[in-house]
């Protein structure tokens, strides 16, 4: 058993998995963690550095998986973890001494279920994040004004790193399972588990260093993405508001192949009436309580 269990999907990440896991495995930490790899799939070698270094990677767990996306492997690393605790972290990051204890430490001095650091640009150190939003087209933006007080409520944790409670993760069934290779997975998670009665905030003593990268090193279309977000709309939001989310994707020309395939996703009708079931608050309270105007957004009426 561990305290801490840290998930890092990896997909042709060969020149930062290995800085990544050194820059983990010495920081200075009082808690126990483990270390979880998931290899989806890789084309580059990016995990040949542990069974060529057998001594000094032997505790890390390394789990193959079959292109199963950013938010399957996700799941698929946490089904594995040991830990009370879920940090779930990209393979291009670097972090300081003591970020699990802080944040942990914070987590539960103030009640909380999920926490984010802030969030550093690796090249432009100048560069910070103090968690994410939606604007009214629900793309996700960075808060980039530190909040005044440490523990701040926020809605989005960047999935750069942050932390949930293990039986939290469980209760909302983790990361979309019917998402695709890239996007929107952590949106996804974080929205719903406000939704769910949860509750996510900021540790601005912790900063962790994430390289941010113009493309990705393997193939995400623009279907993906507007898949992904048309899951989410589907699986939370009421008709009047998914009205509102289908105006705004069908503006994109993969609109209508990613449509179709959410229509012939029987399993999604089930998940939508799970959630509806589960949640403790409909999508207006998120998006009134962190005043984000896609309420605002009006839906085209015919004649």
């Amino acid at each position: 058993m561990f305290d801490v269990s840290i998930v890092i999907p990896c997909k042709n990440e060969v020149n930062n998995l290995k800085k990544t896991v050194d820059s983990i495995m010495n920081s200075e930490n009082n808690l126990s963690y483990e270390i979880i790899i998931v290899d989806d799939s890789c084309t580059d070698g990016s995990c040949d550095f542990i069974n060529k270094n057998k001594e000094i990677y032997k505790n890390i767990k390394l789990i193959s998986a079959l292109s199963l996306g950013a938010a399957g492997s996700r799941n698929l690393g946490a089904t594995a973890a040991l830990g009370k605790y879920l940090f779930f972290c990209d393979a291009h990051v670097s972090v300081p001494d003591y970020w699990l204890d802080t944040l942990i430490k914070t987590l539960e001095q103030n009640n909380a279920h999920i926490i984010a650091p802030v969030i550093k640009d690796m090249i432009k150190e100048n560069s910070k994040g103090y968690g994410q939003t939606w604007n009214k087209n629900l793309e996700v933006t960075w808060l980039l004004n530190e909040p005044k007080n440490n523990g701040s409520e926020i809605p989005i944790a960047c999935g750069c790193a942050f932390g949930i409670k293990k039986e939290v993760f469980d209760a909302i069934g983790g990361f979309d399972k019917y998402f695709q290779v890239w996007g929107k997975e952590d949106e996804e998670l974080c929205f719903k588990s406000w939704l769910f009665g949860y509750k996510i905030i900021l540790d601005t003593s912790v900063e962790v260093k994430h390289l941010f990268r113009s493309r990705h090193p393997y193939q995400v279309t623009y279907e993906n993405v507007i898949y992904n977000f048309l899951c989410m709309a589907y699986s939370h939001f009421s008709n009047k508001n998914l009205a509102k989310a289908l105006n705004i994707a069908r503006n994109n020309y993969a609109f209508s192949s990613a449509a179709a395939k959410i229509m012939l996703n029987e399993g999604l009708i089930k998940q939508r009436k799970e959630y509806f079931n589960k949640r403790k608050f409909n999508e207006d309270y998120f998006f009134e309580k962190f005043n984000i105007s896609f309420n605002n957004i009006k839906t085209n009426k015919i004649g």
